[in-house]
């Protein structure tokens, strides 16, 4: 029987470990969690404030992390890119239009893990040693969601939910499985967001490969504008990863100039930091920043991922004003 090696998935496993927030517990089932791509961080602006995007508004990536805040935008749109080590890379795609009252919004994250040589058994050495075969084996996830979210009592309070599916094929195997979300957003005050989401909700990929990264978040954003269109935006997300009982925490920091009525032109710098499971510490301080012109934006944010070397990701994002 041919056996194909994995090098791609072994290198998706360690990337995974390497940006996953959460920390050094023991895990109960650990090792057994699937689906790769739900456990990265897509985004543009999402990946700078480490993924703590639970309370976020004004943004169509917030559909990856709480399908209520969906009701902050008229219509949005956002795309990101970001590349690892050996050929992997992992890019998303979201948007969000109202119909109503009711905000419909679509995300795709893709994950390429790349291809490797197929290696098989040589017989001459009793199967011992491994002889190419010429052919070429490639591994990608992609995780698709549907979203909708409903503003209550003037668009103070939101709640949303999703649903979507995430499916890896490795070697030309195909493993799949449905994912649920539900979130919900208050807006305390002008300054301040509270949100609470449930996310990757589900069973297992088929063909045991694996549990989904199923978590529950609480998070909070306080903005605060000074003078000469300076001002900051704090967030911070406690993520609980459910199946494997860890926890973690992620905080980002975005200040500098922001758009304004009297000023469409915006550029700020922004700095985010999770707790991190492996004993290395490997990546868990982002930073990077963002230029926007009117309801245009660009983003980058740089890591450093210990032997992954440097990270870079890029994205663009449109939006148009949100619903006061």
């Amino acid at each position: 029987m041919h056996r194909h090696p994995r090098p791609a998935a072994a290198l998706l496993a360690a990337l995974a470990a390497a940006l996953l927030a959460a920390p050094a517990h023991a895990q109960e089932g650990a090792g057994s969690t699937g689906a790769t791509v739900l456990q990265l961080t897509p985004g543009s602006r999402a990946a700078a404030l480490s993924g703590a995007y639970t309370s976020a508004t004004g943004d169509a990536d917030v559909l990856f992390y709480n399908p209520a805040g969906l009701s902050s935008l008229r219509a949005g749109a956002a795309l990101s890119y970001e590349r690892f080590v050996e050929d992997i890379a992992l890019g998303s795609l979201s948007g969000v239009l109202r119909a109503g009252s009711l905000a419909i919004g679509a995300g795709l994250a893709y994950l390429d893990g790349g291809s490797v040589r197929e290696v098989v058994p040589d017989p001459i050495f009793g199967g011992e040693r491994g002889i190419e075969t010429g052919n070429t084996v490639s591994e990608s996830e992609t995780a698709g969601r549907l979203a909708a979210s409903l503003p209550l009592r003037d668009g103070r309070i939101r709640v949303g939910a999703g649903a979507g599916f995430v499916s890896t094929s490795i070697a030309g195997q195909t493993s799949s499985a449905p994912i649920f979300d539900l979130g919900a957003q208050a807006a305390v005050s002008p300054a301040l967001t509270l949100g609470a989401a449930l996310r990757n909700l589900g069973g297992s990929l088929t063909g045991d490969a694996g549990r989904l990264p199923s978590e529950a978040r609480i998070g909070a954003t306080f903005q605060a504008g000074g003078p000469g269109g300076f001002g900051l935006l704090v967030s911070a997300d406690y993520v609980q990863r459910l199946k494997e009982k860890t926890g973690g925490l992620a905080a980002g920091l975005e200040a500098g100039l922001l758009p304004a009525a009297a000023s469409r032109f915006g550029a700020v710098g922004r700095v985010g930091y999770s707790t991190d499971q492996s004993d290395g510490g490997l990546g868990p301080l982002e930073i990077g920043g963002g230029i926007s012109l009117g309801a245009l934006a660009l983003d980058y944010t740089y890591r450093n991922l210990d032997f992954f070397g440097a990270v870079h990701r890029f994205g663009v994002r449109w939006a148009r004003a949100p619903i006061p």
